[in-house]
């Protein structure tokens, strides 16, 4: 077990007001789920819906949400910027959450990829409190198509992260 630490900022205070609702809801619809195998799967089945989602042409994108001309806040969004987002909307349903605490691979292999360094450091401790715990994690992460293609599109995120940082590594990337 590894105690998750509160995060410095929460991602409902720092998002915009609009967002909001849409995040909780995101929480919402993981906690319900009764243990972690499920919460995986609907973290990942949402956020990978989301991303498709954003893959589509703007014109689309606005069509499905009844927006009209005038929303102009979705041009030039699209797969790049959904997947530099994902990190915060993990955190988002993660903190909705409110768990104390790591206590298995899947909850540890979806806290990895969280933006809060606290999420990913209590991923790691309990990773390394027992070297069978960070095998498990491994092991689901190869057997996991949903969590597989997930890790691709995260992978994105990191790799520029890291770019724009030059080659200092942070707490806050995945190891």
């Amino acid at each position: 077990m590894a105690i998750i630490a509160t995060p410095a900022r929460s991602v409902f205070e720092t998002s915009p007001e609009k967002l909001r609702p849409f995040l909780h809801s995101l929480a919402g619809r993981v906690s319900g789920g009764a243990n972690w195998m499920v919460r995986k799967k609907t973290v990942c089945d949402l956020l990978l819906g989301l991303d498709a989602f954003f893959a589509l042409p703007a014109e689309e994108r606005r069509a499905l949400m009844g927006a009209g001309e005038d929303a102009s806040s979705q041009d030039g969004t699209g797969p790049e910027d959904f997947r530099n987002v994902l990190p915060l909307y993990v955190g988002a349903i993660l903190e909705g959450l409110k768990e104390e605490a790591v206590t298995g691979p899947e909850q540890a292999a979806i806290y990895m990829l969280s933006i809060h360094p606290e999420h990913q450091m209590a991923a790691e401790e309990w990773m390394l409190a027992d070297p069978r715990n960070g095998k498990a994690v491994r092991r689901m992460m190869r057997s996991d198509r949903r969590y597989r293609q997930l890790m691709e599109r995260m992978a994105d995120h990191w790799r520029k992260a890291r770019a724009g940082q030059g080659s200092s590594e942070t707490a806050s990337s995945p190891r």
